[in-house]
């Protein structure tokens, strides 16, 4: 394959997915269970953030966005994602998925819209959190006058977020970082352990290696 024919964008997801498929190459089987129970409390976060979206924006989004394919939430190439959300779709997808994956990865992408958008939908078993915690302005306005409960269920989802992303504390997205760095894992997408911002969080909070 000649990744040369594809973006940096492609080629540094492509590559770091590779690197998670070294790495857990290396572990018994045993190891990667563990691995993948250390994520059922971000899962149920992720499960009850869904029901929250099906219940209020997507009778609105899915019409107005993705049916009508203007959609503001994928409508960039380069979206965001932390080698965290990179290791948790890969665990719990099927070989087919990271197949499906990794092939759309190795293609030029001419849509002008994310790599990762297919006809179905996201091909992330569980999308990226800069994704899931994405609602534009528009449709939070309508939703929040319409449902002013919900407002109140969207700012604790926020709050909630951070045990999981907000390095003040110890959290599940610098665990997992710190889990294949040991297996002599590296990405680009280790934000936690390579971003100054994050790295100054972590350093206030004494939580720096």
């Amino acid at each position: 394959m000649n990744l040369q024919q594809v973006s940096a964008y492609n080629r540094d997801q492509w590559n770091s997915f590779l690197a998670i498929l070294k790495g857990c190459e290396t572990l018994p089987s045993d190891r990667i269970e563990e691995l993948r129970g250390t994520f059922q409390s971000y899962l149920q976060f992720r499960r009850e953030l869904d029901a929250f979206q099906t219940q209020y924006f997507e009778p609105i989004c899915r019409p107005d966005c993705f049916e009508t394919k203007l959609s503001a939430c994928c409508g960039f190439e380069s979206i965001f994602t932390f080698f965290a959300d990179q290791v948790i779709t890969f665990l719990l997808s099927t070989p087919e998925e990271m197949r499906s994956i990794f092939e759309i990865l190795q293609q030029p992408n001419k849509t002008g819209r994310c790599v990762y958008l297919g006809e179905e939908g996201c091909r992330w078993r569980v999308r990226p959190i800069s994704c899931a915690m994405f609602l534009c302005d528009q449709a939070k306005k309508r939703v929040f006058e319409t449902f002013p409960e919900s407002e109140v269920q969207w700012k604790e989802f926020q709050r909630r977020e951070k045990e999981y992303t907000w390095p003040t504390q110890p959290v599940l997205f610098d665990d997992v970082e710190k889990y294949f760095l040991k297996l002599k894992v590296d990405s680009p997408h280790m934000y936690f352990h390579k971003s100054p911002g994050l790295l100054r969080l972590k350093t206030k909070s004494g939580l720096c290696d």
